[in-house]
């Protein structure tokens, strides 16, 4: 009970001094997002590594940098000699914000009050994901001013997430042995617009390509792009593309690619008691309101539809671009077509088993001239649900009074793979607070919503530390 009672005291200090100090914590969080880091392009990244490691010093850490220089892996340490150890995985690098439309310049970080949410930082990066990563910061630096980190952290934050993690994968199979843990997590936003907490205990793998089709011996124009009326006489790539295209799915997009489903593993005895605690709370409709659509693309219901969603898996068109698309009209025969896909699979497929039975299912029906381009892919990723690391941050919900939301797997995809399948340690992610529109104009996170995250994580580092 006295144990207990210092862990509470300490959590409502740190609590105290966060809202004291909210004030300089949002503006070191606007003041991190103006400093752009478009992995794209390289902008900004490795002086936003800088910043990182400097966020890491100022608590008492050590920082070394990996990888490639112009993308640095900041590597920290901040060894107490405690009996717990956890890793704090974070991503730095953000998408371009090339979209129109934006309230305020996307690295303005700018204020503004949006309906039915209150005050919003307006920024890329707002959500995905550096505004939670400096509030991160924010409250390990709180910790440290009025109290003492409770538990050894190791530190891995890459600036490469938004181009595939080319170079996280071998830093963590080449420095196991500096990366021995209890556990880790990824902090981030996961309240939706009405408050609930959704709980991910595992990631899809994806694999996004490129499928391209061009004029060659199949027909098309060799040299340049022609006329439209050529069409009369000469075929078309994009023609080619669509049909290729229209041989993956079926119409209600279940994929079509032979032995895709083979390897597919069901849910575990596990999983399914989750999913049934899932059943109970999950609302189809809000669920459908929070991501703007009106119906589901399958006609199953309850646990079904849930089963299905998460882990069947799931083929997506991201974009099409061949011809002219401008202002008015152009009549042209192009003489290249490229679709942008996204596969997401979850265990036991491979990403190389979903590319080669792709390509299989191309050439078995005459499309061997698509040219299938792997850009980038992640395995999948699962901890299960009896894990301490879970139930300690099931328990620092139930302390701000949330129940949250538990789904045995979530569809998005991040590198969470290198954890629990090099390293074999549990993985969780979540926090309190609210942000959307990643990759899209008008990325947002409340500032109400920041201000609950840092409590957040340093309620769950005094409970995973007891």
């Amino acid at each position: 009970m006295q144990r207990r009672n210092e862990k509470e005291n300490a959590i409502e200090k740190v609590h105290a001094a966060i809202d004291e100090q909210f004030p300089s914590h949002l503006d070191r969080c606007r003041n991190f997002l103006r400093q752009k880091s478009v992995s794209v392009t390289g902008e900004g990244v490795a002086e936003t590594a800088r910043i990182i490691s400097g966020f890491i010093e100022e608590i008492g850490g050590t920082v070394e940098h990996y990888g490639d220089p112009a993308y640095p892996i900041v590597f920290g340490r901040l060894a107490k000699g405690l009996p717990k150890t956890l890793i704090i995985y974070g991503m730095y690098d953000v998408m371009p914000a090339e979209e129109p439309n934006w309230l305020s310049p996307p690295f303005a970080a700018e204020i503004h009050t949006m309906p039915g949410l209150g005050e919003c930082v307006v920024a890329r990066g707002a959500v995905n994901s550096k505004g939670a990563l400096c509030g991160v910061f924010n409250a390990l630096k709180a910790i440290h001013e009025v109290d003492k980190i409770p538990l050894n952290l190791i530190f891995t934050m890459e600036g490469e997430e938004e181009i595939g993690s080319p170079h996280f994968a071998d830093f963590i199979q080449a420095n196991k042995e500096m990366l021995q843990a209890d556990g880790v997590v990824d902090f981030d936003f996961s309240e939706d617009s009405t408050g609930r907490v959704s709980m991910h205990l595992g990631l899809k793998g994806i694999v996004y390509l490129d499928l391209i089709a061009r004029a060659g011996k199949r027909g098309g124009p060799t040299d340049t792009a022609l006329h439209g009326s050529d069409s009369a006489w000469i075929t078309s790539p994009v023609w080619r593309l669509v049909r290729a295209l229209s041989t993956l799915t079926d119409e209600r997009e279940n994929i079509k690619i032979g032995g895709i489903y083979e390897n597919v593993a069901p849910p575990s005895d596990e999983d399914i008691e989750v999913l049934k605690r899932l059943e109970k709370t999950f609302n189809p409709r809000s669920f459908l309101r929070e991501m703007k659509s009106h119906s589901f693309k399958s006609e199953l219901v309850g646990i079904d539809l849930l089963t299905k969603g998460l882990f069947t898996p799931v083929m997506n068109i991201n974009g099409l671009s061949a011809g002219y698309v401008g202002t008015g009209t152009k009549t042209v025969l192009p003489r290249k077509a490229t679709a942008k896909i996204d596969i997401r699979f979850g265990p036991n497929l491979e990403p190389e088993e979903v590319v080669e039975k792709l390509r299989r299912h191309l050439t078995g029906l005459g499309f061997d001239d698509i040219e299938v381009r792997l850009r980038e892919g992640y395995p999948w990723s699962k901890t299960r649900f009896s894990e301490p690391i879970v139930q300690k941050m099931i328990d620092a919900y139930n302390f701000h009074g949330v129940q949250p939301e538990v789904w045995p797997i979530a569809t998005w995809a991040a590198p969470y793979f290198v954890f629990s399948r090099i390293l074999g340690l549990p993985v969780v992610s979540g926090g309190l607070g609210h942000g959307k529109r990643q990759h899209v104009a008008n990325e947002y996170m409340t500032v109400k919503g920041l201000r609950d995250f840092e409590k957040f994580v340093a309620t769950f580092l005094y409970s995973l530390a007891s």
